[in-house]
């Protein structure tokens, strides 16, 4: 099978978020090169440095301008970070019917799906423009698919955006906000807290009232979701210097998931009231707090009824789902699109050595995508 034999290469090649994505898109060129198809390379450096690589391929000219398609399929190149321990991470292994190794699931299986889609296709047949799309740096903020909006790279009609989903197509997705909250007191002997305003204690208060504002957004629901509502979670929290000092700083991470039909800003806005509040009770105790914001983005919602969810359903009957997990859906929405994820793969094995997909999977997955270029671009 062309899926399997491309995603042993394709584990083979580390893709790590921090290392540059080159070579995994030197190898896709090198796939479709037999095709003949015309790309356009999208070429930025990360924070550190490090080259990262968009690509446009399709087999219609794609001209100097921005982009205009039918139908963009859209996966991303990286992976995320894998521990020593994991020896095989690189290379594909077969056990009872599952192919494990590093980005098997997330996101590399539904990429040679893509590609084995394409490769006995006849080009010329297609009335509508299908475009492919591979991102870089997914897993550290969809900065590839963000690179891609505002710079105005391409626009489409219809997305397919590769994630893990057991094949069951997502209408709709949850988005993903994250910020930085940070409590400033004086540091002092421990022996003489009198002396100093621990940043920790004062950060216990303010948490208690972020628990508070967890509660009260289940009230705003969407009941296509499980959770119906927006989830709010601290997930770290550092402070302090010594065990014998009163700390003078406590930070912690707070994230929020929001249901597409809330806007993103409305927690980040009841957050600044809660801490203006805080600031305005502690301030005169030596005690204050600040927010920052590190990403900011909201859901996507696609009609069950809309073209693209009919175009990659199994059967007429079959389930749609809802996922809250982030992915590159509402940068395509952003763009245009109405957008559906869908791929081969379970995310509860991803992120994890435990990390697999189906060969039946990605044997069905090529089928589903032939179809859906068909039902769309034909």
């Amino acid at each position: 099978m062309l899926a399997r034999m491309l995603l042993e290469e394709l584990v083979a090649i580390p893709s790590v978020s921090s290392m540059s994505n080159r070579p995994v898109v030197e190898w896709i060129l090198r796939v479709l090169e037999p095709l003949g198809w015309h790309h356009r390379l999208f070429r930025y450096e990360d924070a550190a440095g490090v080259e990262k690589v968009n690509l446009v391929v399709s087999p219609m000219p794609l001209g100097d301008g921005s982009i205009s398609a039918e139908l963009a399929i859209v996966c991303h190149t990286d992976t995320v970070p894998f521990g020593a321990e994991w020896v095989e991470a690189t290379e594909l292994r077969e056990r009872d019917g599952m192919l494990h190794g590093c980005g098997a699931c997330d996101v590399k299986g539904f990429l040679v799906c893509m590609l084995a889609a394409v490769s006995s296709m006849k080009a010329d047949g297609l009335k509508k423009r299908l475009c492919l799309v591979f991102t870089a740096d997914e897993e550290v903020g969809c900065r590839g698919a963000r690179y891609l909006l505002e710079h105005d790279v391409i626009r489409a009609r219809y997305a397919i955006v590769g994630e893990p989903t057991s094949l069951i197509p997502a209408r709709a997705g949850k988005g993903y906000c994250l910020a930085s909250v940070k409590v400033t007191g004086r540091a002092a002997h421990s022996a003489f807290p009198e002396a100093g305003r621990s940043a920790i204690f004062a950060a216990g208060r303010l948490l208690r009232e972020i628990e508070s504002l967890a509660q009260e957004l289940m009230q705003d629901r969407n009941d296509a979701f499980d959770p119906a509502w927006t989830t709010l979670n601290v997930g770290e929290i550092r402070g302090g210097t010594a065990k014998n000092v009163v700390p003078a700083e406590c930070s912690f991470l707070l994230e929020w998931r929001p249901i597409p039909t809330q806007w993103p800003e409305v927690v980040l806005e009841r957050l600044q009231m809660i801490l203006d509040r805080f600031n305005a009770e502690q301030g005169a105790d030596g005690i204050t707090s600040q927010v920052e914001v590190l990403r900011m983005e909201s859901g996507f919602e696609t009609s069950s009824e809309s073209a693209v969810i009919r175009s990659v359903l199994r059967a007429a009957d079959s389930q749609v789902q809802t996922i809250a997990f982030g992915t590159e859906a509402p940068w395509l929405a952003r763009m245009g699109a109405e957008a559906v994820v869908m791929g081969p793969g379970s995310m509860l094995t991803a992120h994890s050595p435990r990390e697999c997909v189906p060969i039946a999977e990605l044997e069905e997955c090529v089928t589903i995508l032939r179809k859906a270029i068909v039902d769309l671009c034909g």
